[in-house]
C-alpha cells in the first residue's frame, strides 16, 4: 500500500508531454506541470480533431489534502468533478469520485474516476470514467467529439500514452 505522498510524487514524475490514443481512434496531448512550490500538478488535456491539436483543453488539479491526494477536473462539460485517490493499491493511482460543483442537475454527466497505471517511465495508461445523461448538459458545453458519448450512463476511456521526448 502506498501513502497519497508516495502516490502524488509518482504522479508528479509524469511532468512533461504526453501523446496518445484510444482504441477507438481519439488522439490525446498531455502536459503536466508541478507549480506552487512543489505542492500540485497541473495536467492539460488536448485532444486531436482530424488530425489537428484543438484549442480546447480541460485541466486536472492534482494536490495533497492532509493525509489524502485529490484532485479537481475544470471539465468542458462546465462543472468540476472532485476526486480522491483510493490507496489500497500497490502501484497504480486511481481516484474516486467525491462530488462535483456547477452541476446544471444531480443526474449530470460528469467524470467520476480516472485511474493511473504506470507501464514504465515513459509508458502509462489513463483510463477515465462518467457517469450521467448528457440530455443535462448546456449546449454551449457540447465540444467537437460530444456525440461519442452515450445518451445516459456509465462509460470509460482508456488512453494509452508515450512520454515525447523533446
Amino acid at each position: 500500500m502506498q501513502s497519497a505522498t508516495q502516490a502524488f510524487e509518482k504522479l508528479k514524475s509524469l511532468t512533461g508531454t504526453w501523446r496518445g490514443s484510444s482504441p477507438y481512434g481519439k488522439d490525446i496531448r498531455l502536459t503536466y506541470e508541478v507549480t506552487g512550490n512543489d505542492s500540485a500538478l497541473i495536467e492539460r488535456y488536448r485532444h486531436y480533431w482530424h488530425g489537428k491539436l484543438m484549442d480546447e483543453e480541460m485541466v486536472t488539479l492534482y494536490h495533497l489534502s492532509g493525509e489524502d491526494l485529490v484532485l479537481t477536473h475544470y471539465c468542458t462539460l462546465g462543472n468540476q468533478p472532485k476526486m480522491r485517490a483510493m490507496l489500497d493499491v500497490a502501484d497504480d493511482v486511481i481516484f474516486e469520485y467525491v462530488g462535483a460543483s456547477n452541476l446544471t442537475h444531480p443526474d449530470a454527466l460528469k467524470m467520476t474516476g480516472v485511474a493511473f497505471h504506470f507501464i514504465d517511465e515513459d509508458r502509462i495508461t489513463q483510463t477515465w470514467k462518467w457517469d450521467g445523461e448528457k440530455k443535462y448538459v448546456r449546449p454551449e458545453n457540447r465540444s467537437d467529439d460530444f456525440d461519442d458519448i452515450p445518451d445516459s450512463g456509465e462509460g470509460v476511456d482508456t488512453f494509452t500514452l508515450t512520454r515525447v521526448r523533446e
